[in-house]
Order: structure tokens, then sequence, then C-alpha cells
């Protein structure tokens, strides 16, 4: 493809999100070693405690329908979303009615402590209209929830009717056997699907894990994270592109649904500059204008996930990609006004 053409799709190509994750808390029954958005019983260490209002998040869920790029994917993530059952329940129940087809959310099970319990909760969320469910569970969690806790959750999902996915994540001391040989068999076997994934170097990880124990998942940072991008809502209100570290930040905001529709705020983040690069050239585009800038990053990334989160987490960086892109923006401006005003002498 010529050079100018790509660059163009590039400036024009909308951005298309897999679906709608709101993080109705960031509180959590847990306080896991690795958790990227820093989460505990008394909230996030990096956000403080917040949770939205039920009203205000059943509007977003009926405005978010709306956005002609979102596909009809709901998601309902924490911290822990499942510490509020019953407002998780209506929610979900809001999403159904509102015509969204794929309904899930992520869960640590800690609500199975019982067989009956979880049964119970598992048959409340497929009348709500839950499609599946993400678990939690690996060398982190174990510490907070029990391998029985979270075979009962499997099981109850399976009895119901509810897809289960069996998330585990990883760091190279602890693997997916590892993690899977904890769970009673009969219960892995209900499972709809067991995947793993690798712990990002970003929120609590980044303090009390050592560099040595991540997989490096960058490939030199050449990727765009397009295929990836989720329209999230985190528990401050604030909208951005991914839920995969980005929406931990809170010093390069697109806008908050306290304060306009999310149907706005997805189309200006559509728009934004800075948030093009990232999506469709990737985060590692960035680093050339923090260098101009005189900004250098330290230390060794793993992964785009990790780079993206450490420049948005920085106030410094982010004032220097905002100067850069007043600039370009005012350049763009003086090169339309001086055609403008040559067009206008060649045909006085």
């Amino acid at each position: 493809m010529d050079a100018s053409v790509a660059v163009q799709l590039l400036a024009t190509m909308p951005m298309r999100f897999a679906g709608l994750v709101l993080e109705n808390t960031n509180r959590c029954n847990a306080r896991c070693g690795m958790c990227y958005q820093s989460s505990g019983p008394k909230g996030s260490d990096v956000l403080g405690k917040a949770h939205l209002p039920f009203e205000l998040m059943a509007r977003v869920i009926k405005e978010a329908f709306t956005v002609p790029t979102l596909s009809r994917r709901f998601h309902l993530a924490g911290g822990e979303a499942f510490m509020h059952m019953d407002e998780c329940v209506a929610l979900f129940e809001v999403a159904r009615e509102a015509g969204y087809v794929d309904l899930t959310g992520t869960t640590n099970g800690y609500w199975a402590r019982s067989a009956a319990a979880a049964s119970a909760v598992a048959e409340r969320l497929r009348a709500a209209g839950v499609t599946s469910l993400e678990i939690s569970w690996d060398y982190w969690h174990q510490s907070f929830i029990s391998p029985a806790t979270v075979g009962r959750a499997i099981g109850a999902c399976f009895e119901s009717g509810i897809e289960c996915n069996l998330r585990v994540l990883t760091t190279r001391s602890h693997n997916l056997e590892e993690a899977l040989s904890l769970i009673p068999t009969q219960d892995l076997a209900l499972a709809s699907r067991i995947t793993s994934g690798p712990v990002f170097a970003t929120g609590r990880a980044s303090h009390n894990l050592p560099a040595e124990e991540f997989h490096d998942t960058g490939a030199g940072l050449d990727g765009a994270c397009h295929p990836s991008l989720n329209l999230t809502v985190n528990s401050l209100g604030n909208v951005f592109p991914c839920c995969a570290g980005f929406d931990q930040t809170k010093h390069y905001l697109f806008g908050n649904v306290r304060d306009e529709s999310i149907a706005v705020i997805a189309e200006r983040i559509n728009s934004d500059p800075i948030a093009r690069v990232v999506v469709f050239r990737g985060i590692r585009h960035l680093l050339p204008v923090l260098e101009q800038a005189g900004i250098r990053l330290e230390g060794e990334f793993h992964g785009i996930c990790q780079l993206c989160w450490t420049i948005f987490s920085s106030p410094e960086c982010v004032e220097a990609l905002r100067e850069h892109t007043r600039k370009a923006q005012q350049r763009a401006l003086e090169r339309l006004t001086t055609n403008l005003l040559a067009f206008e002498d060649a045909h006085a």
C-alpha cells in the first residue's frame, strides 16, 4: 500500500470497540500483589475509593448502545464488581433490555462459598441475561479465595448454562500448570475455556514483582492495540479506549460520564490525535516526542501495556504530549491559512 494512502486511512479510520466495559467499583475483597488496578478492600491505591451511582451507570449503558462503532457486548468489571450483587443483576437487566446480546463479567468467584450459594448466584445472573463469566484464578488469588470456592463457581456456571472462562495470569515463576493443579479436576472439566495471560508490569505488580518475573510481550514494543479496544468507564466515571491499565491513570482524560454523554466522549476519543497514534500505530511512536521534550523513560519495558501505563501515569509525559499536539495543531492551522490566502490571491 502506498504510504500516503496508509496515512490517510489511519487519519480517518474509526476506532471500533469490542464492547462497553463498566467498572462499577474499584474496591475488591482481595488485594492481589499483581493487580493492575491496584484494587483492595479500601479501593484503589492510585485512584482512591470510588463507586458509580446506579442511575448514572444505567444511563451510560443505554447511551453507549447508540455509539455506532461499539459491538453489542456489555462487560461488568471492578475491583470485584460482584461485591454489589443486587446492583450487578440490575445492571445486566438494563443492558439486556437496551439490546446488548453478549452480557459478561469478571469475578474472583468469592460468592461461591457453598454449593447452594453458588447455585443461587449463578441462577440469578443467568435469569438477568448473563451469557458468560470470566473467573480470575492464579497464584496471587489463592491467598484470598480458596480453590474449592473457585471450583464451586465453575460448577454453578456450568449447571446454570453460563459459559465460564477460567482466566489465569502467569509470571516466569508461577505458571498455568501450578494454578490449575490446585483446582479439583472434576470442576476444571466443567469450565468452557481455560485461558492464560501474562501479568503486566503495571499497577501493583510494577512495585511488587522484580523485572525478571515478567514475560516479554512487547515484540520490541512494536504494535498497535486497535484489535483489543473496549470503551471503558472506570469507577470515577472517566472514559478510556481500553481496560488494560490506561483506565487506571488520571492525567490524560477524555471526559467523564458525570458531565456529558458517553457517546460524545467516544467521539472525542476517536478524534484525539494522541489516542489515534497509540491505537493505530503503537505506543512506541510517542517515544520520539518525549525524547524531543528531553524525557527519556528509564528501565526495561516488557510490553506495550506497561509502556502505555507508564507514559500516561506521568504528569510530565502527558504535558509534553499535550504541548506537542498544541504546536502541531497550530502549525496545521498556519499552513491552512497560508494556503487559503494564496488561493484567494491566485483567483483575485
